[in-house]
């Protein structure tokens, strides 16, 4: 009975941490629009670059680093990768990104966490459709 008893506290207190510095999906978040700028193929996957602007950071570019990582689902995988942006005073950040992707025909999707220099997280889920070249990602705030 202790067992049982020391296991649900657990739970709860596991639980409640991750709803109090969990990410908040609840709003809009901050939108991101933008375009495969080049793609290059490697043995283990590919590098994505993508060039856009944003509300809040200005012209943002960003490089995909991805990865098929068990040959038996050659529909995802893993990736990493960096943010650079500048916004219209000059201000300049840049963010470590890491996630996970999946594939449907044309269209990619990446669910990554980023760590940005301004002290910012975010989770960021983003869509690519590489018949147009268009992406389009939506950022939630820590």
């Amino acid at each position: 009975m202790f067992q049982t008893y020391k296991k649900l506290i657990a739970f709860f207190l596991l639980t409640s941490a991750f709803s109090i510095n969990g990410f908040d999906l609840s709003g809009e978040g901050i939108k991101l629009s933008g375009e495969i700028n080049s793609t290059s193929l490697t043995d283990s996957g590919g590098v994505i670059d993508v060039v856009s602007d944003n509300e809040k950071y200005g012209k943002t570019w960003l490089t995909y680093n991805v990865k098929v990582n068990n040959p038996n689902s050659p529909d995802q995988g893993s990736f990493h990768g960096r943010a650079i942006a500048i916004n219209n005073d000059g201000l300049r950040v840049s963010a470590s990104r890491q996630g996970v992707w999946s594939r449907e025909g044309y269209i990619y999707s990446f669910y990554s966490l980023d760590d940005v220099s301004d002290g910012n997280q975010f989770l960021c889920i983003t869509t690519m459709n590489l018949k147009d070249n268009k992406v389009e990602m939506r950022f939630y705030p820590k």
